[in-house]
């Protein structure tokens, strides 16, 4: 039986500066040096939450042909255009030692990045649209390290991980349905309203300072 577990979460931002700089300014901390995701057309900064750690993401201007289908819908112009206005949390990716098939899915493809291996399943956009999901990053992705995690070796940060709230409507059911299954041990809360604004249906990220017991949101 697969075991599965909150990896990290995705910060989205339309330059990965804008992004960085935001997340500087909320937690009071440096991130990571520059990550490259040469095939998805992508680049990235991270800090360790403890268990779990925090990305911020944007298309590569140095790479901006490498893939029209990249992750989170970062490629999608209309995407970009309704929902990173300004950068925020997108979506967030589970970890599982096994990726086996599911409708909820695409098929699994393989990335590196330097010394580190994933297999990678993105969201089924198609069946989750069919299914009154517009903004399928709401849905998370699924990992499968084949080599150890980057968290192992990231800077300890002052902040922990202390909850996930998912904002969603009636329509949202199986998104519900979907991760009670999975077992979760991370604290996530489910806050349904009656609202069919995609913009208002959203992640709230909760974390803990280890140096004043203070918290921390991030939307």
């Amino acid at each position: 039986m697969a075991n599965f577990k909150i990896d990290h979460f995705v910060f989205g931002a339309n330059t990965l500066s804008e992004g960085s700089n935001t997340i500087k300014k909320i937690l009071d901390e440096d991130l990571s040096e520059i990550n490259v995701h040469e095939t998805m057309g992508t680049h990235n900064r991270v800090i360790s939450l403890g268990s779990c750690y925090l990305e911020v993401i944007a298309l590569d201007p140095k790479n901006q042909n490498a893939n029209n289908n990249t992750w989170f819908n970062l490629s999608d112009k209309i995407y970009r255009e309704k929902f990173l206005k300004i950068p925020k949390l997108i979506s967030f990716v589970i970890s599982s030692d096994e990726l086996n098939s599911s409708i909820f899915f695409e098929k699994e493809f393989f990335v590196s990045r330097n010394k580190y291996k994933w297999f990678f399943k993105k969201p089924n956009f198609k069946y989750l649209n069919k299914n009154n999901f517009t903004n399928t990053n709401l849905f998370p992705s699924l990992i499968n390290w084949q080599s150890v995690s980057p968290l192992n070796e990231m800077k300890k940060s002052s902040y922990i991980f202390e909850s996930l709230e998912i904002i969603l409507n009636k329509n949202h059911k199986l998104l519900y349905d979907f991760l009670l299954s999975l077992n979760l041990k991370e604290k996530i809360i489910f806050n349904f309203n009656d609202s069919l604004n995609d913009e208002l249906l959203s992640l709230k990220l909760t974390l803990k300072s280890l140096m004043n017991d203070k918290y921390i949101l991030i939307s």
